[in-house]
């Protein structure tokens, strides 16, 4: 139980924690890969494109609809989907494919099912190293990329993760999230599917609190999400694949568009995420926003929204 709890803790580092059944628009589809894909669209049919990319790996998407409609109001067509093997589209992943790898294809037949020559790409937590490894292998097709409370290419940022998560609920609980006290079960006979889903409850609750500058109100955040939300296989698999190819900075510097970071300074991935990007690489602006954790849009609305302003208008004068 232990290298599991750790192993998870490690790949919680987005935790937009949502049920796939609780998007507000109606789904499209496209075709990739033999398979049959949702997605959904705020904005403009004639706006230019930006694909808004979730985090997890292994949640779905729909969390980030406040991020959506915000970009949909500054004039973007926005796309939202989960990826496959998530939410609305998590039947369409089979155990023999690689995560990583088929995302990143499912991502560029979107981009031409969408009929845009370039996209702009605003990745949260995961969803800015998905968009990094989509840039990877289709550099010609980014206009302009934003990086949302990102996680480096090196991980620097999930290194102190799990000792971070354990201290706060010190803190704000006597209690660490991997004692013991915390995974106790009521002695009952479960099934091992009602095993997993008592495991991925008590991820949900234990952890997502501490992305929480106010660990309160992440607790409230918690309360709407169920084991749904939250696959564990995917999530430990997708890190492997990540770690097998992982994106390096000598790569990255061969991009030609602009790329913006953004995050909270009480963010657990901070300082450790900046200070292992802003000396390896060229950000357009950086900008850390203040009293929010991993969720800004939650927690510090009307700043964050300042900033998509702000960023919406230099990446749209660079789509024209």
């Amino acid at each position: 139980m232990n290298w599991i709890k750790t192993t998870i803790a490690a790949g919680l580092i987005s935790l937009p924690l949502i049920s796939w059944a609780q998007f507000t628009t109606s789904p499209q589809s496209y075709d990739s890969q033999q398979s049959t894909l949702l997605y959904h669209q705020m904005g403009e049919k004639n706006a230019p494109h930006l694909l808004l990319l979730g985090g997890g790996p292994g949640f779905s998407s729909w969390n980030l609809e406040p991020i959506q409609q915000q970009f949909a109001d500054l004039g973007w067509q926005v796309t939202l989907m989960d990826m496959r093997g998530i939410g609305e589209n998590r039947d369409a992943l089979s155990p023999q494919q690689n995560s990583v790898t088929t995302w990143v294809e499912d991502i560029e037949q979107l981009r031409q099912t969408l009929n845009t020559e370039r996209v702009t790409l605003v990745g949260h937590s995961w969803g800015a190293l998905m968009a990094m490894l989509y840039a990877r292998q289709h550099p010609d097709k980014v206009r302009h990329m934003m990086l949302l409370n990102p996680v480096d290419p090196e991980k620097s940022g999930m290194q102190a993760l799990t000792e971070s998560i354990h201290q706060r609920n010190l803190k704000e609980l006597n209690q660490g999230w991997d004692d013991d006290s915390a995974w106790d079960n009521e002695v009952k006979p479960m099934s091992s599917a009602e095993q997993l889903e008592q495991m991925t409850l008590k991820q949900i609750t234990q952890v997502l609190p501490t992305y929480f500058y106010d660990y309160q109100q992440g607790q409230a955040y918690s309360k709407q999400f169920t084991p749904s939300d939250f696959d564990i296989e995917l999530n430990v698999n997708t890190w492997k694949a990540y770690d097998a190819n992982p994106i390096t900075f000598e790569q990255i510097n061969q991009w030609r568009f602009p790329i913006e970071f953004v995050e909270c300074e009480q963010d657990p991935l901070m300082p450790y995420n900046l200070n292992a990007m802003q000396p390896n690489m060229k950000f357009a602006s950086v900008t850390i926003l203040q009293k929010c954790g991993h969720f800004p849009w939650i927690e510090q609305p009307d700043a964050f929204n300042q900033v998509l302003q702000k960023l919406s208008k230099s990446a749209l004068s660079s789509s024209l």
